[in-house]
């Protein structure tokens, strides 16, 4: 199997060459590293040039403007199209692999012998469990993670992005990334489409990838609060019915009013309100323009 790994790197120099390394420490060695700089500042491009120049292992690219992980991603499958690989691997750059998990992973999406999506455990820093993602309520828009690791793979309704793997053929049928999302939830809509199509998501128990994430948003920033609201309602426009809808909305208040004043300083509070804003004058300038 050919694998394309798709890596981008904003301000995050360091994280990435311990990603890359891991990469290249693999024991599977057929893959190659679309690896994009999203307006970095520092001049980290030129270091990520003068580093990997010479590795034919590692496709490197320069963007000019910041247009978050959907757009850029977006860029490194169309790159992916152009050639013949068999699955693209959205990896975030804050990832590292154990030195055998690709060659499990790659057995395991071998052995099942499906077109899936495929999604491994992902483990904090500390080699705590930091998620193991699965199943989305409209309604509540709540996620139900799965209870234990006691399985080998198991079906669920959506991965995330961190460290995702979606078959070559799969992105023909569906297209890509929806780029009106810009960051936050573009995968959720993309598993969620792929089910449309008869396609699963899957999340194998083989060797994790640490992944550190989970420990620079536990002080939540205000552009994630700004993108988990905007994309939440645009989310639920896209694929819940009517009365999952209006009862999701009826939720949010809630949210709103009662649990996030509580919980968050007020410079969070704003960019909430901010993105549910953004996306009601977005809907008005549709209905207008039409």
């Amino acid at each position: 199997m050919k694998l394309s790994i798709s890596i981008l790197n904003w301000n995050g120099f360091n994280d990435t060459i311990k990603c890359i390394n891991s990469i290249l420490e693999s024991s599977f060695d057929d893959y190659t590293i679309f690896l994009l700089d999203n307006w970095s500042w520092d001049n980290e491009y030129e270091k990520l040039e003068n580093k990997y120049w010479n590795n034919n292992k590692i496709i490197l690219n320069k963007s000019e403007t910041n247009l978050w992980f959907t757009w850029w991603n977006n860029f490194n499958i169309d790159l992916v199209l152009k050639r013949n690989f068999d699955y693209i691997l959205l990896l975030n750059n804050d990832c590292v692999l154990e030195k055998d998990f690709l060659s499990k992973f790659i057995n395991w999406i071998e052995k099942l012998n499906k077109k899936w999506i495929f999604w491994p455990i992902i483990k904090s820093p500390n080699k705590t469990i930091q998620s193991i993602w699965s199943f989305i309520n409209l309604r509540t828009w709540s996620s139900t993670r799965l209870k234990d690791i006691e399985w080998e793979y198991k079906e669920v309704d959506y991965v995330t992005g961190s460290c995702m793997a979606i078959p070559v053929k799969l992105i023909r049928k569906i297209w890509w990334l929806d780029n009106k999302f810009f960051a936050y939830r573009e995968e959720t809509d993309f598993c969620l489409r792929a089910k449309k199509q008869g396609y699963k998501s899957y999340a194998l128990n083989i060797d994790w990838i640490i992944h550190k994430e989970e420990a620079a948003t536990k002080k939540i920033k205000p552009y994630y609060t700004y993108f988990m609201f905007r994309n939440r309602i645009f989310f639920l426009k896209k694929h819940a019915n009517l009365l999952q809808y209006i009862f999701s909305y009826i939720i949010l208040c809630w949210y709103l009013l009662i649990i996030f004043p509580k919980n968050f300083w007020f410079w969070n509070y704003k960019y909430a309100i901010k993105g549910i804003i953004h996306w009601i004058r977005n809907i008005w300038w549709q209905f207008i323009s039409n």
